[in-house]
């Protein structure tokens, strides 16, 4: 009885919603009664100095994996019948809630349906794995991508839904501007900052007057900085094409903070353009059905200065995934599979108006900006 009067308490304290411009800032009690103290009042989190805003972002999550996978020994949601909802994010989830806010690519469907797209990989798990997220140290996913749909439009609201039911906040433009359209512009307020996102899958990643637009209505709801989620370019390619490069620029001078990308599966060098961090490609996380790639993927950090709204410091924590029977991503210690990951993210050639990681990033995985610009 006791546990029921407490847990109404926190309800009513965190029930309700505020409405803002475009998007919404959902902050909901999951109704679980195996949910711990410690998962409700994770949120908002602190890190320990009030003047810097760190944020956090990863690549890739698919939580579960192929329907005839399901249930089977040393798969993606038989480990975590196992092990527990905590298990896939145990070994860095300390890192994702030492930030002030966490982003990651929801790379599939929750859904208990069984009518699929005909495609060669469908991804997703029964609604009951998305708990995963209430034990990792993410605060809001990307929702839109090519796996999506894989469960068709059904499919794609039962994701939604779920995500609502357990308050896991969330983004993404599906298919923006055309009968299909689902569109939902994140908006978050961590530290005194109004944060927006908005995600993007291809082939709309490409369209920047559609982006542009976007961006126009998360500034006009008050947000202050802005975080372009991107589902694009190349599987499987270590470098970005020039079409990246070009439209990189053209988001961030349409007013875009941040551009965050994913889809590749694996690492993808990161530049800056006028002093704005483009991340190509994050790689995967946790990834419930992706084999033989190169398992090397980070927590990539930006620090601001909540004052001014200045970009501190960009900070990559250097990680390793796992696959079949334990999926979890866990930090690198060795000092030369560090370097090795870490050199990865540093674009090998000058690019005209584009600023490349410094060498020696290899080495500290960490780099100061002053005044916007990388030493």
């Amino acid at each position: 009885m006791r546990k029921r009067l407490l847990a109404a308490l926190i309800l009513l304290l965190l029930l309700p919603r505020a409405a803002l411009g475009d998007g919404w800032i959902v902050e909901e009690t999951p109704e679980d009664d195996d949910f711990s103290m410690q998962d409700i009042l994770n949120a908002p989190k602190t890190s320990r100095n009030p003047n810097i805003l760190t944020l956090s972002f990863v690549g890739d999550c698919s939580i579960g994996g192929k329907p005839d996978s399901r249930g089977k020994e040393g798969t993606y949601t038989a480990v975590v019948d196992e092990k527990g909802f905590d298990w896939p994010f145990s070994l860095v989830r300390e890192y994702l809630e030492a930030d002030d806010f966490s982003f990651a690519n929801n790379e599939g469907v929750f859904t208990g349906g069984n009518r699929t797209q005909n495609k060669n990989t469908v991804l997703g798990a029964l609604p009951e794995y998305a708990r995963v997220y209430l034990h990792s140290g993410i605060d809001a996913v990307n929702t839109v991508n090519n796996h999506c749909l894989d469960y068709l439009d059904a499919g794609y609201t039962d994701t939604l839904q779920t995500l609502d039911g357990l308050g896991i906040r969330y983004f993404g433009s599906l298919y923006p501007d055309t009968k299909r359209q689902r569109e939902q512009l994140g908006i978050f307020d961590v530290k005194g900052v109004r944060l927006g996102a908005a995600g993007f899958s291809y082939p709309q990643t490409a369209d920047l007057p559609v982006i542009a637009s976007r961006i126009r209505a998360l500034r006009k709801a008050g947000c202050q900085l802005v975080i372009i989620s991107l589902h694009w370019g190349r599987e499987e390619l270590t470098t970005p094409k020039a079409w990246q490069i070009d439209l990189a620029r053209g988001i961030i001078d349409a007013g875009a903070d941040v551009i965050w990308g994913h889809h590749p599966h694996i690492l993808q060098q990161v530049q800056f353009y006028k002093g704005k961090p483009i991340f190509y490609s994050t790689g995967n996380f946790t990834f419930g059905a992706i084999k033989n790639l190169d398992p090397d993927t980070g927590i990539f950090q930006l620090r601001y200065d909540v004052r001014t709204l200045s970009l501190l410091n960009f900070t990559v924590i250097p990680c390793r995934t796992q696959g079949r029977g334990d999926f979890r991503p866990y930090v690198l210690t060795d000092e030369a599979e560090k370097r090795a990951m870490l050199k990865k993210l540093i674009y090998p050639r000058a690019v005209p108006g584009m600023q490349n990681l410094p060498s020696a990033f290899a080495e500290t995985g960490s780099v100061d900006l002053t005044d916007g610009k990388l030493p």
